[in-house]
């Protein structure tokens, strides 16, 4: 499975990206992988990529090392086809190049190894394989979201629940950790990454339920899953000897966090429905007066909620034939 996507959003460009299989590892280890998609190149630029593994780490590395020469986000894909290119068919790479500016300037553009710089000047582009993620963010869900102004630093979350949702059929075994959906925004010259997320995929009536969660630190994603208490940490490719120890650093004496303050972002989906309630937390230092960790146990977070947070994920499904959202979408500020 591969999904990465891009929409720029008034003055700002949204990254999304599955995190990628990790390499195999003992149940309740940690695992590392060196192919995270979904790069911080410099102060305001940021990439996500799909294709061929390793062409993609040396693409992403020209990228880093000369972003600074570059006067804008074209001229650096520019200078990617005329230094590096012709690129190797058999190995193809597609990225999409999210930058801002200081001035209130944002882009998007998509670059691939057959074909160069796209032309277009689309406001939205998906990558990959073809999953069940791709068919989330519809012309008329970004049409809605754009008719509800709804603010730039709310939309991440939103859209990311939005296309995690979309991917979750039934409860099954639950999400594995590659399988998260996880981003970062640019916007003013600086590139936010998405909050701490915690994802809950539970049934109709809590008999059973399944927990994963998500956190970035220095352009590094560690994902745990209650299935098989998996905990993966993924490094960004064309990673540098700096950044490789400070992964390894964490990896080593990484824990999931288990304190519900740490978690900004909270999405709770309940599966048969497609039933999406989002929990936003714009003060994690107080405790929530919506959802608490009652306790742990084996890699499941036993949870107690409020009657308010109850209500919404026990609310029937509404009709959603004549809608552009392809579910049922609730969204909490606590």
């Amino acid at each position: 499975m591969t999904f990465c996507a891009g929409w720029k959003y008034k003055g700002s460009v949204l990254l999304l990206s599955d995190a990628g299989p990790p390499e195999a590892g003992p149940l309740g280890s940690c695992a590392a992988s060196p192919r995270l998609r979904l790069v911080e190149l410099a102060a305001g630029v940021a990439v996500v990529c799909s294709g061929d593994a390793e062409q993609a780490g040396e693409i992403i590395a020209f990228l880093r090392d000369h972003c600074a020469q570059a006067d804008s986000a074209r001229q650096l894909l520019e200078m990617l086809t005329s230094r590096v290119g012709p690129f190797d068919a058999e190995r193809p790479v597609a990225l999409l190049l999210a930058s801002s500016s200081t001035h209130g300037d944002a882009e998007l553009l998509r670059w691939t190894t057959e074909e160069g710089l796209d032309a277009s000047a689309s406001d939205h582009h998906q990558l990959g394989s073809h999953t069940a993620h791709h068919a989330a963010l519809t012309p008329e869900l970004r049409e809605g979201l754009l008719a509800a102004d709804v603010a730039p630093q709310r939309l991440l979350p939103i859209v990311m629940a939005i296309v995690q949702a979309q991917g979750i059929d039934e409860l099954a075994q639950g999400l594995s950790a590659h399988e998260l959906i996880f981003g970062l925004r640019t916007e003013g010259g600086t590139v936010t990454w998405q909050d701490d997320t915690h994802v809950v995929v539970y049934d109709q009536d809590f008999a059973s339920c399944a927990h994963a969660s998500a956190q970035a630190r220095d352009g590094t994603i560690a994902a745990h899953s209650s299935r098989g208490h998996e905990v993966s940490v993924f490094v960004p490719a064309a990673t540098t000897p700096a950044e490789q120890l400070r992964a390894q650093d964490w990896q080593r004496s990484f824990r999931i966090e288990r304190d519900a303050r740490r978690f900004g972002c909270w999405v709770f989906v309940r599966a048969s429905e497609r039933l999406v309630t989002l929990v936003l937390r714009s003060e994690v230092a107080r405790q929530s007066r919506l959802v608490r960790v009652a306790g742990v146990n084996h890699g499941k977070m036993d949870l107690s909620f409020s009657p308010e947070l109850m209500a919404l994920l026990l609310q029937p499904p509404r009709d959603r034939s004549h809608g552009a959202m392809p579910l049922q979408l609730s969204v909490r500020e606590d």
